[in-house]
């Protein structure tokens, strides 16, 4: 019987789409320790648009406002080729869970902070889904523009499980382009 319910349970997680299953959400997430400013110090997608323009991409600056919803405002700075620097106000809809939220706005399904500590390091996971066309992501956000070691090894762990690989990854090099564009 046991063994049954074993193999079910193994075949029911690798039927499941590549980060339903395997992609955890922090535990007992608390919007209010997660806002304010963060910088997305490094990415990993199986996107094609990304991977053709990672290698231009520099650091951006989010601001995250919690919404008494439970949604969450984020204003992102992203560094642009000529020296500027573009914003975007973003919402992210609440989800099922705390911790889980969506953005039909930016065909993001699921968008998931998978691990932080609030004070250095948090990792997202986010699912896009355009059309017949699913991706993954993973984003690392760290409180100061360097790079977290703690937070680093918990998105090289996460990567495989989402189906990502380290050749889709990328550190964002430091920019202050956008370093007054949130206040």
């Amino acid at each position: 019987m046991l063994r049954t319910l074993l193999v079910g349970l193994a075949l029911a997680l690798l039927a499941a789409p590549p980060g339903q299953a395997q992609v955890p959400i922090q535990a007992n997430f608390d919007a209010s320790q997660f806002q304010g400013t963060w910088y997305v110090v490094a990415m990993a997608s199986d996107d094609q648009v990304f991977q053709d323009s990672k290698d231009n991409m520099k650091m951006s600056v989010v601001l995250v406002t919690p919404v008494a919803n439970g949604d969450l405002g984020l204003k992102f700075g992203y560094p642009t080729p000529d020296g500027g620097c573009q914003t975007m106000d973003v919402l992210f809809t609440k989800g099922a869970l705390d911790g889980q939220f969506s953005n039909a706005a930016m065909a993001q399904t699921d968008i998931r902070v998978v691990f932080t500590d609030y004070k250095h390091f948090a990792v997202l996971y986010l699912e896009t889904q355009k059309g017949d066309v699913r991706n993954v992501w993973l984003q690392l956000y760290a409180r100061a523009p360097e790079l977290f070691p703690e937070g680093a090894q918990k998105m090289q762990q996460l990567a495989p499980q989402v189906g990502l690989n380290p050749s889709e990854g990328a550190l964002l090099p430091q920019s202050d382009q956008c370093a007054g564009a949130l206040s």
